[in-house]
């Protein structure tokens, strides 16, 4: 009987990957102009290319209309970072992300099958979420390389909510991983 329920929560190891799937429709950022939410863009509009002409809120959009018509030469310099300004260049690589994800649920289904399998899920889910943390990052350097500096990045719900839930894909790939190893010392106790 305990050995039946052991192998449904190795199963259900691959949830919380599957389900930060979800938490990546939410803001995965939160750009900020003199304390007012001018962005919040999910991973998925990231990905394929973010327009800011219509992502922008006021006062950010507003300053970018005034920009276009009276300094040309600041448009310009914006090109420079963004070639096609105001649409950000597709960011395809972010949905390794989410193979990540999807390969790390994967392995958790295997995980009853062999140890190593819950290893590499642990390992895939970890390494996408580092992953997510330094698109982030990436995000605020291009904010800092346009050269305003009164725009501010934040983490939004997106990335904490699919960051939490990779954490406890961890924790179950670790009991899962821990488990054997616990019950073959009590045996070996036991004897």
């Amino acid at each position: 009987m305990q050995d039946k329920r052991f192998r449904l929560f190795q199963k259900l190891v691959c949830a919380p990957y599957l389900l930060a799937l979800l938490g990546l429709l939410m803001p995965l950022a939160t750009v900020s102009c003199t304390e007012k939410v001018i962005a919040e863009p999910t991973m998925y509009e990231i990905a394929m290319g973010l327009d800011l002409s219509t992502e922008l809120k006021d006062p950010a959009a507003g300053l970018l209309k005034k920009m276009e018509e009276g300094n040309p030469k600041s448009i310009e310099r914006l090109k420079e970072t963004i070639p096609n300004f105001p649409i950000m260049e597709p960011m395809y690589q972010l949905f390794g992300i989410v193979a990540a994800l999807v390969l790390a649920a994967a392995f958790a289904l295997l995980a009853p099958y062999g140890y190593y399998a819950s290893l590499g899920s642990l390992a895939v889910g970890m390494l996408s979420m580092v992953s997510l943390w330094a698109v982030l990052s990436q995000i605020g350097s291009l904010c800092n390389a346009i050269g305003m500096q009164v725009l501010q990045v934040e983490p939004g719900v997106g990335i904490y909510c699919a960051s939490a839930l990779i954490l406890i894909g961890t924790a179950m790939n670790l009991a899962c991983i821990a488990r054997p190893i616990i019950d073959e010392f009590k045996a070996k106790r036991k004897k």
